[in-house]
């Protein structure tokens, strides 16, 4: 009964403050900062079965953690991130105006059902974007065009309910179900607003396991979600389209060197091949109003992190390189991604039963300047031609707090 009952403040709780969950920068549009600890390790926690934080990154832990002498985890992380991003034309340099300040709350409650068995519900924020550019921005587009893009945004959240199961001593599997909610879809033009919500499902599957007594390792899958939405074009014309999201595959390994040092690798394939078009179709008769063409490639994320105990203290370092998926063949501002590498340091103290962690992630991405030799031409597709001509730039921080329990 007692467990019972924490399940049902846990799910009210999430109700709540999925509500709140808002887009912001990614490797493409993905957001990989899950908790205080990932901003603190650049998100190289998969194979990390110490902390409560990281089943965020891999739910198999429920089942190996040291629960002591309670039933219930706790995670909880504000994590706050500022992104700025502008474009530099032969004549005019231009700020995005879009949101530059996001609020993404991270949320993570599980309990041991019995010695193998656990259960966990995450809510986080696994991908965003937000970009708005001002009339005149692109000059190709004569200012009124109704292709020249302004608001693009995705606003989602994700509901992700696992079951871990020990199998073995130093070994633990989980399954779980992903319900992606988009809250807030635009992909507006400085002629027309083209906003929907919408809601797709997908699983998710994880490993970790003791390889020595030194050296565990870590696994963790989520596949496809093909989410379908539904809104107005111009606030009247009732339009669909299906906004695919692409499989993550994330393979690590934890190496504890001393009691007070460990060091863990990651890497991560992000199947963006997926996201190679994005169809607007009128909902009542299937005739297609728009297409963009996107083309994108899949990509690999490289992690490294470093953890060092001084008694009730822990030092956070991370450092991260992160592709780009998006090529020039199909360039389109509305996402102008780059290569990037992520440089990360947090600090954690621990109360016992009770964490509290603290990080601190510096973005640099490279410059990016398109040069294409595709002339555009009015009234046609613009990704890929020279209306997007132009040297990019981006810039973020993260900074994040957070507390870990059981109870």
């Amino acid at each position: 009964m007692k467990k019972t009952k924490f399940l049902i403040r846990t799910l009210c709780c999430a109700s709540v403050i999925a509500c709140h969950f808002s887009s912001a920068y990614a490797n493409g549009f993905r957001l990989p900062e899950y908790s205080s600890a990932g901003v603190a390790t650049a998100n190289a926690l998969v194979a990390d079965a110490s902390r409560i934080s990281a089943v965020a990154y891999n739910p198999a832990i429920m089942s190996l953690y040291n629960y002591k002498d309670n039933n219930n985890l706790f995670s909880a992380s504000y994590i706050n991130v500022n992104y700025e991003t502008e474009v530099s034309t032969s004549s005019q340099t231009t700020q995005g105006t879009g949101q530059s300040s996001f609020d993404v709350p991270g949320l993570f409650v599980g309990t041991q059902i019995s010695e193998q068995l656990s259960f966990g519900l995450l809510l986080h924020s696994p991908f965003g974007l937000e970009t708005d550019w001002p009339t005149g921005t692109f000059s190709a587009f004569g200012g009124t065009q109704s292709l020249e893009p302004s608001l693009s945004r995705i606003k989602m959240y994700n509901a992700n309910f696992n079951f871990s199961y020990k199998v073995a001593s130093g070994t633990a599997i989980a399954l779980g179900i992903n319900q992606y909610h988009l809250l807030d879809l635009r992909f507006n033009t400085q002629a027309t607003e083209i906003k929907g919500t919408g809601t797709g499902y997908g699983w998710n599957a994880a490993l970790i396991t003791q390889v020595t007594p030194n050296t565990t390792f870590g696994l963790s899958y989520r596949s496809t979600v093909q989410a379908l939405a539904t809104g107005t074009a111009a606030g009247v014309l009732p339009i669909e389209l299906e906004v695919t999201f692409p499989e993550m595959l994330t393979l690590g390994l934890n190496i504890a060197f001393t009691d007070a040092l460990n060091l863990e690798f990651d890497i991560e394939h992000t199947g963006w091949h997926v996201f190679d078009k994005l169809e607007i179709n009128n909902r009542t008769n299937g005739a297609n109003v728009t297409t963009s063409t996107n083309n994108w490639k899949d990509t690999l994320t490289y992690r490294t992190s470093a953890q060092y105990q001084i008694n009730k203290h822990q030092l956070l370092f991370g450092y991260a390189y992160d592709e780009t998926p998006q090529g020039d063949s199909k360039y389109s501002a509305r996402i102008p991604d780059a290569d990037r590498q992520l440089f990360s340091i947090g600090y954690q103290y621990d109360f016992g039963n009770f964490q509290f962690e603290t990080g601190l992630m510096l973005v640099k991405f490279n410059n990016r300047t398109v040069n294409s030799s595709t002339t555009y031409v009015a009234g046609s597709e613009a990704n890929g031609t020279s209306a997007y001509n132009s040297t990019y730039r981006s810039s973020a921080t993260v900074l994040s707090v957070g507390i870990n329990t059981t109870f």
